[in-house]
């Protein structure tokens, strides 16, 4: 039996860690503030630990005081703008830019829309189908390298999926099935 190549080990454990991300953000769908929450207490923790708490709320202090400056800042150059043009202030928009974290929030919206959708997909017959085939088609790729890999991979393969608690798709257990190459019949 030939070893497995680099780059074949690379593939497989970046295959394996996506199917764990992906585990991983359904789990923590169930309490979305969760990660939120336990990296600000740690972040606490490790400033009260390091005897930087003080000095962090006088910086925690500034950041305030910036931030209404920022906003005194934009009402000013929206009353400028207005005097400018005529117009209330009211009708110049607060801002024409998008700020540093809107790509962020855009982003986790974005995920945790998947897991609803996926959620809501469930629901329904059609949905369901069409889940099936999304996960044959994503797993696609993982399907051609298991039908063509050695057994030690197939059974890593099915041990990981038990782990996780999931069920191989149609085409995973078509693959699994099938004989690796250059294995004798006994």
């Amino acid at each position: 039996m030939s070893g497995l190549t680099v780059t074949e080990k690379n593939h497989w454990r970046d295959r394996i860690a996506a199917r764990i991300d992906r585990r991983i953000e359904t789990i923590l769908a169930a309490d979305p503030g969760l990660m939120s929450r336990i990296q600000g207490e740690a972040r606490g923790r490790a400033l009260e630990s390091l005897g930087l708490a003080e000095h962090q709320a006088e910086l925690d202090s500034i950041t305030k005081q910036k931030e209404a400056l920022d906003k005194r800042e934009r009402l000013i150059r929206r009353t400028l703008l207005a005097q400018v043009r005529g117009v209330p202030v009211e009708d110049i928009e607060e801002s024409r830019y998008f700020g540093p974290h809107d790509h962020e929030l855009d982003t986790a919206i974005a995920k945790r829309q998947g897991v609803h959708e996926q959620q809501l997909l469930a629901e329904h017959e059609v949905g369901r189908q069409v889940l099936q085939l999304r996960s044959e088609k994503d797993n696609l790729l993982d399907v051609v390298w298991l039908a063509t890999s050695p057994v030690q991979v197939r059974q890593l393969w099915s041990r990981v999926g038990e782990l996780l608690g999931e069920k191989p798709t149609d085409l995973e257990r078509e693959a699994l099935a099938i004989k690796p190459v250059g294995e004798e019949s006994e």
